[in-house]
């Protein structure tokens, strides 16, 4: 099975690193909660980096202030194909 992720969330875009990639606009943050939730519901991890302001990290930010109240899954790389998958939880 092939890892389902979101790459970008940025600028009111929300990149995913399906075949074709595919973007998806947001208006605002309530939008944006709605729209990883359906990304989770269908399996998708959230790219975590150790550089930038990676998927994950925009989530946690949401997490933190109140405006997603849900747990998601993070992904990882430590090389090509391999990855790591974790559960980060409602804060």
């Amino acid at each position: 099975m092939t890892q389902k992720y979101v790459t970008s969330i940025q600028g009111g875009t929300l990149k995913t690193a399906d075949f074709p990639e595919r973007e998806i606009s947001f208006r605002d943050n309530a939008e944006l909660v709605m729209l990883v939730k359906l990304l989770s519901a269908q399996g998708y991890a959230f790219v975590d980096a150790p550089s930038g302001w990676p998927p994950a990290a925009v989530l946690q930010q949401l997490q933190e202030q109140g405006e997603m109240d849900f747990s998601f899954t993070a992904i990882t790389w430590s090389g090509p194909r391999d990855y790591c998958t974790y559960q980060v939880p409602k804060c």
